[in-house]
């Protein structure tokens, strides 16, 4: 898998893409104009919504924290310019 960590949601990924395959094939197979009309929209619903799960997932497993640790604060303080001399800088403009 991606490796989102324990996210507990790995039943509905993959129910949410069966159940999306399963309404394509109900609608590819069905002669009732009903259940195609039933079978396209539950396909396309549960579609979109596991990928927009599997973009979640992803995310989640690129992103970096919100907080930052204290060696991570003093090193991005290090990095930070220092304001240069006064007589180094150039005169206003006339």
């Amino acid at each position: 898998m991606i490796g989102a960590g324990n996210t507990g949601d790995h039943g509905m990924i993959w129910g949410l893409a069966i159940a999306a395959i399963l309404a394509f094939a109900l609608a590819f197979a069905s002669h009732s104009p009903g259940w195609m009309g039933f079978g396209i929209v539950v396909g396309f619903i549960c579609g979109i919504a596991a990928a927009l799960v599997f973009i979640d997932r992803h995310m989640r497993a690129s992103s970096r924290p919100e907080h930052m640790t204290d060696r991570e604060i003093a090193a991005l303080r290090g990095t930070v310019r220092k304001p240069s001399d006064p007589q180094r800088q150039l005169p206003p403009a006339p």
